[in-house]
């Protein structure tokens, strides 16, 4: 029986990481998984304001993850990461300026929520707390830039340090390129 085996793509919200993500999943055919989908409550009246326990995170996500032999996933998973480390066969992590994120992040929240996070919306606190959070990737927020390197400095896997700034194209193929190599190398069981 072949154990799952995956791609995990990590760094500061607003980075890139999901789009990255998406893109490396469909060039190789494997399943995305987004880690946010695993964090967050889907019943509550406002958005992102309520997590699963941590038990609950690892466990539909190692439940969904499970049927597949290779995976790609997108997220930050600081608190319930220890079961999943092992399956990773690459690690990316991606940043990019904080004022590209903070864009990226509002306009996101934007096309999601509308006026909502607006002025005067009932998101509107909330999506301005996301973005101070956001901001403080660079110092002492959760998850923060220091112990993301610190975590991916253990890591067992090989590590890529993506600029999300950068093309999409151009970090797509530097995945692409790593990812072939270490099938090539026999690092990575195949199919």
């Amino acid at each position: 029986m072949n154990m799952t085996r995956g791609i995990l793509l990590f760094g500061s919200s607003g980075s890139g990481k999901t789009t990255l993500g998406k893109k490396v999943a469909e060039a190789l055919g494997y399943p995305y998984f987004d880690i946010d989908d695993y964090l967050w409550r889907k019943d509550t009246p406002i958005p992102f304001t309520r997590m699963y326990s941590r038990a609950e995170k690892a466990s539909r996500l190692m439940h969904d993850i499970s049927p597949f032999d290779h995976f790609v996933m997108a997220g930050s998973m600081d608190s319930f990461n220890a079961p999943f480390v092992p399956l990773f066969d690459l690690a990316v992590h991606v940043d990019a300026p904080a004022e590209l994120r903070r864009q990226r992040l509002h306009q996101r929240e934007l096309d999601a929520f509308g006026e909502r996070i607006l002025p005067g919306g009932d998101m509107f606190e909330e999506h301005q707390r996301f973005l101070a959070d956001s901001d403080r990737y660079d110092t002492d927020g959760s998850p923060c830039r220091k112990r993301h390197l610190e975590w991916a400095a253990t890591l067992p896997c090989r590590v890529l340090y993506l600029n999300g700034a950068a093309p999409l194209t151009e970090n797509l193929t530097v995945i692409l390129h790593e990812y072939t190599a270490l099938i090539a190398s026999s690092s990575v069981p195949e199919i």
